[in-house]
């Protein structure tokens, strides 16, 4: 077996969150890559709002070191405050809180991290003097029997032993790999709109008394999501996103409309839909009014991952693999696990003397099941049975208890 010289690197494509937990565990136990990035700067464009870091965590302290790790709750929103993260599930209608996650010192059982997306990112980037190559626009892939070959827009390349695309939901190596024109992400049941604003304390202290990190909500066709971004060192005001999120029997027909409507029809139509919610879930609608309404507004979609993969020297992590809907805040964690499983069979491979390559089939033995199991589960969140929060929360910690968090 060829040993892990130079030509053992493994090439990352893409810096979102699964790359750049990949890239941090093979930096840390010295497997050679180059992490290759389209944006010059881990805040070079809107990043999302937040994520909840729950079965990734124990992941990532297994792999990478103890300082990165210790200091991975500075990317909590609450992090000015000093309080611990914790998520409410509440009624829609009626306001009624069905039960908490969290609320636990970061480090015990049970707690969480419910990070600013945008400050994990720049978290990851940058700890351990992480190296990114930035402004590289992946255009396709060469493989051959001795390696494979990145190419990119300004005409460079990369030559390396394995290439993985971590580069999300529009994944170009995806597209190549599979090179099937059916396989592409699809519209969800649920059509989002999204609004961000800041609030004075006399707006965000009702919130904060239900969950000081974010308040999941649901209710007949409809899920919310109200959650905090960061706020002001003296208290007096927080910036906070709010989703509405509607299942649609024809959901394409809202989310075409919903692209191209203006701040005000987004607003009137998110006002009229939330007119039955409680006070607390529809004042924070209202009460931006149509300037809080983002542009361009995000579309929900899907993609399953095949049950297999091409063979070769190329695979999947992350969305590329698998993308969800947000209802079980299984998108980051499931990318993150990805990485860490995929950089402890490179690590393996190195201490064995394998080639890199010949972690692809084991990798993805796992990682096709985890993905879709992600997937369909985030699908099943968004369902009828799901409308009632108390089932939905028991759902949702019965999967995290078989997980053993």
């Amino acid at each position: 077996m060829p040993s892990l010289d130079d030509s053992g690197k493994v090439l990352i494509i893409g810096a979102g969150l699964g790359g750049l937990a990949l890239a941090q565990v093979l930096h840390n136990h010295g497997v050679p890559f180059e992490l290759f990035e389209r944006d010059e700067s881990p805040s070079s464009r809107k990043q999302g709002w937040a994520v909840a870091l729950v079965e990734s965590i124990a992941a990532m302290k297994e792999l990478l070191p103890e300082e990165t790790t210790k200091h991975l709750n500075t990317t909590s929103v609450n992090h000015a405050t000093g309080d611990n993260d914790e998520l409410a599930f509440v009624n829609a209608v009626t306001g009624e809180l069905a039960g908490k996650i969290g609320g636990v010192p970061y480090g015990l059982p049970g707690s969480i991290i419910r990070a600013g997306r945008e400050a994990l990112r720049a978290y990851l980037w940058e700890a351990n003097n992480l190296p990114v190559t930035v402004g590289k626009h992946f255009l396709r892939y060469e493989e051959d029997e001795n390696g494979v070959t990145a190419w990119f827009a300004d005409g460079s390349s990369a030559r390396g032993s394995l290439l993985v695309g971590a580069d999300g939901l529009h994944s170009y190596v995806r597209t190549q790999l599979l090179a099937d024109p059916a396989q592409v992400p699809v519209q969800s049941q649920y059509v989002p709109i999204f609004g961000e604003l800041d609030l004075p304390q006399e707006q965000f202290e009702p919130l904060r008394r239900i969950a000081n990190a974010a308040v999941l909500t649901s209710g007949p066709g409809l899920r919310q999501q109200i959650g905090m971004l960061s706020m002001e060192a003296d208290g007096s005001k927080a910036r906070y996103f709010w989703a509405l999120m509607l299942r649609r029997d024809d959901p394409k027909t809202l989310a075409d409309w919903v692209v191209e409507a203006s701040s005000q029809e987004l607003y009137d139509f998110a006002v009229k839909n939330s007119q039955h919610l409680h006070p607390t879930m529809k004042n924070i609608i209202e009460y931006g009014g149509p300037k809080a309404m983002i542009s361009p507004q995000p579309r929900f979609q899907e993609f399953v991952t095949p049950d297999t993969l091409p063979s070769g020297r190329v695979t999947l992590l992350g969305d590329a693999a698998h993308a969800m809907i947000p209802l079980r805040g299984a998108g980051a964690n499931t990318a993150i696990l990805d990485a860490c499983e995929l950089g402890k069979l490179l690590i393996q491979a190195r201490e064995e003397s394998q080639a890199p390559m010949s972690i692809v089939e084991p990798f993805v033995a796992k990682m096709i099941p985890r993905g879709r199991q992600a997937v369909l589960a985030s699908r099943a969140a968004g369902n009828a049975d799901g409308d009632d929060p108390a089932a939905y929360l028991k759902k949702f910690q019965r999967e995290k208890k078989q997980k053993n968090i």
